[in-house]
């Protein structure tokens, strides 16, 4: 099996490997953003899913692509395709895979299980899906893997908790934002005219997929509370999803019928960042929010519940308040506040910005990650194992300094 310093590429061979890209959600959308911004003078970038899209087809120009069509990993198919996969990965010279999902994760790891190839796999929420079994699964893989990426400390704690795994085999590295399309001043009010909104009613809103885990329904009663204190007030559900029809019923039973506006998903969402007073999220679990990051580089203040990576992002009292209750009263007391607060609400906003631009604009992101990936490869001379043991061994106590040099200035004090 060939490491990096066998390769005659100057490049590093890299894999990102997902389920999918074919899907609008959170983790999709990064690695297509990684896969485009990684440095293809440093990088040899692969995308591989195991089902087509059009969207995966349209990297192709950016970096290679392929798809190994598992339906079902435990089957002779699946068998096969990871035959394949290792193929591919030997044909091309990889050195590291990045598997971003479950199903990719166990791929991975199976695939490319007694090799020396650098295997990465991501905890990228809190956990809320976790069962006895995946537990179990997670636990056997974990002692596969090269390394484990959380985008969060509070995803790194969980998954340490409920994986058993030693802190130092995992590290955070956050995504980021990209602010050439979410900055503050971009986007075209005028969309939430076309919604009906009144021009001078302020705005409160919400930016997610329309399911469950989402909790729009706390968004919404919050809203009618809000709507009583400041009665102009309107209230913008930006997202699709299976639940908007039941969504709409409980705005209507909540009085909210002229007041709450549903995009179902169409539009552009910078178009209604710059016309929104407030970014909220109500999500019952997170490991750090794109919508979060969205509000913060368009100059929101951002209202959320203090769950997962929520309050890595947030600076409570300075750049928006994290709400520990999950209530409706609760969620509408800052609201409430910074609407009927015009220079606070302002001061919050650029202060979120400058935060998010400090912190969190794609280029830094995307550069840790690039020297993440060139740190691993620049150890693995000693072997996979080396890099597989972590700190104890050395290697990964540099990268985790180095890391701790860029978390955000409020957080920089947690323990790894």
């Amino acid at each position: 099996m060939r490491t990096y310093a066998d390769t005659k590429s100057s490049r590093i061979g890299v894999c990102l490997l997902v389920d999918t890209v074919g899907h609008d959600a959170g983790t999709e959308h990064q690695v297509l953003v990684t896969a485009r911004e990684l440095d293809k003078s440093r990088f040899n970038v692969h995308v591989c899913c195991l089902e087509p899209s059009p969207q995966l087809r349209a990297l192709a120009d950016r970096c290679r692509i392929a798809v190994f069509p598992v339906k079902s990993i435990n089957s002779w198919e699946g068998l096969n395709e990871a035959d394949q996969f290792r193929q591919y990965l030997r044909r091309n010279r990889i050195q590291i895979v990045h598997a971003y999902m479950n199903k990719t994760a166990i791929f991975a790891v199976l695939s490319c299980f007694i090799s020396d190839w650098i295997v990465i796999t991501s905890r990228l929420n809190t956990g809320y899906w976790y069962t006895p079994a995946l537990r179990a699964v997670f636990s056997l893989l974990d002692h596969a893997t090269t390394r484990i990426v959380a985008n969060s400390e509070q995803a790194k704690r969980i998954a340490v908790q409920n994986e058993h795994l030693p802190p130092d085999k995992v590290d955070v590295i956050y995504q980021g934002v990209d602010m050439s399309v979410f900055r503050q001043g971009l986007g075209d009010p005028a969309a939430c005219e076309q919604l009906g909104i009144p021009r001078k009613s302020p705005v409160v809103g919400i930016v997610a997929n329309l399911r469950p885990v989402k909790d729009i329904p706390l968004f919404l009663r919050a809203a009618s509370l809000v709507a009583r204190e400041v009665p102009d007030a309107c209230f913008l559900i930006v997202g699709h999803g299976e639940q908007l029809p039941e969504l709409q019923r409980l705005a209507a039973e909540l009085g909210l019928q002229d007041q709450a506006f549903f995009t179902g998903g169409k539009g552009r969402v910078m178009d209604y960042l710059s016309r929104m007073s407030i970014g909220c999220l109500t999500s019952q679990s997170e490991g750090f929010s794109n919508a979060i990051l969205e509000y913060m580089a368009a100059g929101l203040p951002v209202v959320a519940v203090d769950v997962g990576g929520n309050g890595e992002a947030i600076v409570d009292g300075k750049t928006g308040y994290l709400v520990a209750e999950r209530t409706p009263e609760k969620l509408a007391e800052p609201m409430i506040r910074l609407l009927t607060h015009e220079a606070e609400r302002k001061n919050m906003g650029q202060r979120s910005f400058t935060r998010c631009l400090e912190h969190f604009e794609l280029h830094r992101t995307i550069k840790d990650l690039e020297n993440y990936y060139s740190f691993l490869c620049s150890h693995s001379a000693g072997g996979k194992e080396t890099v597989m043991r972590g700190a104890h061994a050395g290697p990964t106590e540099a990268w985790t300094g180095h890391a701790r040099e860029r978390l955000p200035d409020h957080f920089s004090g947690v323990a790894a």
